[in-house]
């Protein structure tokens, strides 16, 4: 492991929400995460949040806690990938706090890059697959249409200067991320988002109440290949986001956001 930021304190939190991933675990994206961190320039340390799994997913990380001292799980109730994310963030240590898919769409290479935008003073850092220098790799036509759409909608009524709200890594400073957390509105309720594997989107409702509040945003252009699955289906995962956004929309509207 790297240098330790303060008395044994990581430096960052790399926080990975996890439901039903028994698959991509046995296919080596753990193993790949963990030799990453390993080799880092700086100590950290790994929280993989268990929501609610119903195959294997939270024995085979169970293993890595035994093998490695700086992986940690932690088991939640099925409560959908905002809850998810939210233990994780919470139970940080780090300086801090990053969080990544684990199917290793955005790589763990994009790390280094989060860090020095958070160092130069960026309170969020968001990884883009549309600003200049992005690369994308294996997405279908329909999929990338209905993300473009997407993007269009969410910048027309919520972030009208974020390119890429959706991109699964994101890095804070550690109590940026637990301020965003503990203000959401749409997604605040346990259990609430709980659908299975399904994408939802509270990312804009993060990043909607980050600019409220005031924090530095910054996105930075990312390499992202697209994994192919068969929990996500495109026509009812677009429709229930686009009515999450629009709940973000109207709380907005109400004020619900304001101090």
């Amino acid at each position: 492991m790297g240098e330790s930021d303060n008395q044994g304190q990581p430096f960052f939190s790399l926080i990975v929400p996890a439901y039903n991933e028994e698959e991509n675990i046995r296919r080596g994206v753990l193993k790949e995460i963990t030799d990453s961190l390993v080799s880092h320039r700086y100590a950290s340390e790994l929280i993989v949040v268990d929501d609610g799994s119903k195959d294997a997913t939270a024995s085979l990380v169970e293993e890595y806690v035994s093998a490695y001292p700086f992986v940690m799980l932690v088991r939640n109730e099925h409560g959908g990938k905002a809850q998810a994310v939210r233990a994780g963030v919470m139970r940080a240590r780090g300086k801090h706090v990053i969080f990544m898919d684990m199917d290793l769409s955005t790589t763990v290479t994009s790390i280094d890059a989060c860090l020095e935008e958070l160092a130069r003073g960026y309170q969020v850092v968001i990884a883009s697959r549309y600003t200049r220098g992005a690369l994308r790799e294996g997405e279908p036509l329909l999929r990338r249409v209905a993300g473009r759409v997407f993007s269009l909608i969410v910048r027309t009524l919520v972030l009208p200067d974020i390119s890429d709200s959706q991109c699964g890594f994101k890095g804070f400073r550690r109590e940026v991320a637990r301020d965003l957390f503990d203000q959401m509105r749409v997604f605040a309720q346990e259990g609430k988002q709980a659908r299975g594997p399904r994408v939802t989107a509270f990312d804009v409702e993060l990043l909607l109440l980050a600019r409220k509040r005031g924090y530095a945003i910054k996105e930075i252009p990312v390499a992202w290949r697209h994994v192919e699955t068969r929990r996500v289906h495109l026509l009812p995962e677009s429709l229930g986001m686009l009515w999450e956004v629009l709940q973000v929309y109207f709380s907005n509207l109400r004020g619900r956001y304001n101090h």
